[in-house]
């Protein structure tokens, strides 16, 4: 098979140290802060939603996912309580 046939072909690398991934990301600092939000689920509630609503940005849904250590973002709970950081914090986190 021809590499740019490649499942593999449009993976990042990321690096964190002298460790590589190929096609994660190393952990992000989820540590609650004082200025956190909180938000209870709803029926339809949906995550990439919920991140346009709190950081403008629906496609910041993974933040609200590591911060609530969510595995399974299409099906979020009714009533649980989601913890949201500001986007000030997302900045931070992403730039560190």
């Amino acid at each position: 098979m021809s590499s740019d046939r490649s499942r593999y072909r449009d993976c990042i690398i990321y690096q964190d140290g002298d460790t590589q991934f190929l096609g994660r990301r190393s952990q992000v600092d989820t540590t609650p802060q004082p200025d956190d939000r909180f938000h209870v689920v709803s029926e339809g509630d949906r995550i990439d939603l919920l991140a346009y609503q709190y950081l403008g940005d629906p496609l910041l849904w993974w933040i609200i996912c590591d911060w609530n250590d969510i595995s399974f973002p299409l099906d979020l709970p009714v009533g649980d309580t989601l913890r949201i950081p500001t986007l000030e914090r997302v900045m931070l986190t992403i730039l560190d």
